[in-house]
């Protein structure tokens, strides 16, 4: 999904958003409700548990998305096969496989906790243009507002996760979400040769003169 133009990714956030509010009931009524353009990562949480499990995994829009997406990355690797005779065979794989708005459908792994949380098998967007939504977005902050123009259209800027793009581009697509023929294991190994190994000094918004005394002073603080 990260692939497709800003322009696309936006229109499928923006549907994603709308019904988000639609199946909750109300604005007022939505506790989360992001996407976010740049990582696809995406949330919708009722205030009522009941309400929002009405909705199936598969009815989504952006659960939709990134399904057909994948079908479409799948069959494109079918058609690109040197073995004109196991074609056939791929393309029905593929539509087994991704079987889109159907009960059989693969569970979105575009889903997050928080709105600027990165899926499992992350790739940057090659069209990293911002491009803001055209109603507001809630982050699960508490803001029980009704009122849309008080929304932030687009995710804030987590100084945080501005992490080196080195490491964003070491990471393969893995999981379901793959053309057939590409291995998993290897995004799973990258993924795993970071876990654990990311620690950063408290307080990436903290001036560099404090951070700089604090060092002098053998005081390094963790998180």
């Amino acid at each position: 999904m990260t692939l497709r133009p800003a322009e696309e990714r936006a229109r499928a956030c923006q549907e994603q958003v709308s019904f988000c509010y639609s199946a909750c009931g109300s604005v007022a009524r939505t506790n989360t409700n992001f996407c976010n353009v740049q990582t696809m990562g995406w949330d919708c949480a009722c205030e009522s548990k009941a309400t929002e499990a009405k909705v199936r995994h598969y009815e989504w829009p952006m659960a939709i998305a990134e399904c057909r997406a994948a079908l479409n990355m799948c069959n494109d690797g079918c058609a690109a096969s040197s073995d004109a005779q196991k074609r056939p065979l791929c393309f029905t794989s593929c539509a087994s496989d991704y079987q889109c708005s159907t009960p059989a459908a693969p569970v979105s792994s575009l889903r997050v906790k928080s709105a600027n949380e990165k899926p499992a098998g992350y790739v940057p967007p090659t069209d990293s243009k911002v491009v803001e939504l055209s109603m507001g977005m809630k982050f699960g902050t508490g803001n029980k507002s009704g009122d849309l123009g008080s929304l932030p259209k687009a995710i804030p800027q987590d100084d945080a996760d501005q992490g080196s793009n080195e490491d964003d581009n070491r990471r393969h697509d893995s999981g379901k979400y793959r053309p057939h023929g590409i291995d998993a294991n290897e995004g799973r190994r990258a993924q795993l040769s970071e876990a654990g190994a990311r620690w950063q000094l408290v307080g990436s918004s903290v001036p560099l003169y404090v951070l700089a005394g604090a060092l002098a002073l053998g005081n390094t603080v963790f998180y």
